[in-house]
């Protein structure tokens, strides 16, 4: 039963490192890339941004469409003024948070 669960945990995170390598190639040149209305980012997007940094004011949207996957590049100002970039896969993924200097 232990070497199942393990080959799971192992299926699954290999599962998870070829998802988020798709994901981070997806919007590496920039003419893929498209600026969008912060209201037009899917609801549940924003919420998994906000929950991950609670109360961020997202300011500016983009949204990447290359291979049939989608990423959008969020930016956005928390309460203490510090701002932050934030990649996220359509399906919820979080690629990547940058505190911006």
């Amino acid at each position: 039963m232990n070497t199942i669960n393990n080959l799971n945990t192992r299926l699954k995170l290999s599962t998870i490192a070829i998802l988020s390598t798709a994901a981070l190639t997806a919007c590496f040149d920039k003419s893929d890339e498209v600026d969008i209305p912060v209201s037009e980012v899917p609801a549940n997007i924003i919420t998994i941004v906000q929950n991950t940094l609670p109360g961020i004011s997202l300011t500016e949207a983009e949204k990447c469409v290359k291979d049939d996957s989608v990423v959008y590049e969020l930016e956005g100002k928390l309460i203490n003024d510090k701002e932050y970039e934030i990649k996220i896969a359509a399906d919820g993924t979080i690629i990547k948070i940058e505190l911006e200097d």
